[in-house]
């Protein structure tokens, strides 16, 4: 879903990222409902304020299906929040979310409260998954499997059919080299065309004193870092190839062919075949990732600079660049 159109507030437009196609759709259940997110299948995740239900909609089939409320995922923050007559949904964060077991079951990262958690149609709750102090700094699913980054490496959701309790195993570790900041720097995972990718976005800063490696920081801090004007600060970008089999990441300087459009939250890959606008092996960076180039070339480290271009041959590049920013109600 790219935004609102603009015949009303029930109508939006569908971009089908493989042909370029796009579609636009009334649909009155958005309306009632509070969007929390969207899943790579192409699914809306939306919370039902009354009842605190949580609902999958397929926009071209006009599906709903029911998921448990988020009551028992809520901390005592939320719950005054919502005492004080302030929606939930203007409250909860979802960062990224998306179908597990064979489309049997949904993963939802949430980023506030913060918890990881799994549920199915039918069940009475939300299951949350044992993390441990490791800060998830993206989570994806792919092939049928939910992945997640965080400065230790990647790491996938476990789902047992002996009644344990779901849990995050590594599945590749991060290279020695790999320094990571939480508070300067952020990791996105992206399905680029069938082959799980791992972005490593970096900020260096001349008034920034550099903070030694943990996971102690927050989304936040990252945040109130990014908007301080004092701070002259450049930015790199490390593509690897998450490699399953062998358990490890693999530096490439290429996206075979394809072109990657990056938000802080969400981050799809589409083919350049079908956007000829689009520069092959190259990062698309939304405006909250970046307010200085609009381009990051990974084969060979060029940038293009920030442009605002009229409708034109650019106008999928720059709206897509915009519509890749944030989640929920202020994606749309």
């Amino acid at each position: 879903m790219l935004d609102k159109a603009l015949a009303g507030p029930r109508r939006r437009r569908f971009l089908n990222i493989s042909t370029g196609e796009c579609v636009r759709m009334d649909l009155p259940v958005v309306a009632e409902h509070t969007l929390l997110a969207l899943t790579p299948e192409g699914l809306l995740l939306l919370l039902h304020e009354p009842t605190l239900v949580v609902r999958l909609l397929n926009p071209l089939t006009y599906q709903l299906t029911d998921l448990p409320p988020v009551t028992g995922l809520l901390r005592l923050e939320e719950h005054r929040a919502r005492s004080c007559g302030i929606e939930l949904g203007q409250v909860l964060k979802v960062y990224s979310t998306g179908l597990v077991a064979d489309g049997a079951a949904i993963a939802v990262h949430f980023g506030c409260p913060r918890v990881l958690a799994v549920a199915k149609p039918g069940d009475e709750s939300w299951t949350p998954v044992e993390v441990d102090d490791t800060y998830m700094n993206s989570a994806l699913p792919f092939a049928g499997r939910f992945y997640c980054a965080s400065y230790r490496g990647v790491m996938v959701l476990s789902l047992s059919s002996d009644q344990r309790p779901p849990r995050l195993l590594m599945v590749a570790e991060r290279c020695k080299s790999f320094f990571f900041c939480i508070v300067t720097d952020s990791l996105h995972l992206v399905d680029n065309g069938g082959e799980l990718m791992l972005i490593h976005r970096t900020l260096y800063c001349e008034n920034y004193q550099d903070q030694e490696e943990d996971d102690s920081g927050n989304d936040q801090d990252q945040e109130e870092f990014e908007e301080n004007d004092d701070a002259e600060c450049m930015r790199e970008y490390e593509v690897y190839r998450v490699d399953l089999d062998a358990g490890i990441l693999t530096p490439v300087k290429s996206l075979n062919g394809r072109a990657i459009f990056m938000g802080i939250s969400r981050t799809i890959s589409i083919s350049a075949d079908a956007f000829p606008s689009v520069t092959p092996n190259t990062i698309n960076l939304g405006y909250e990732c970046d307010r200085e180039i609009r381009g990051y070339n990974i084969a060979d480290g060029s940038v293009e600079p920030l442009h605002y271009s009229s409708l034109g041959p650019d106008c999928a590049v720059d709206c897509l660049r915009y519509c890749i920013q944030s989640v929920g109600t202020d994606f749309a």
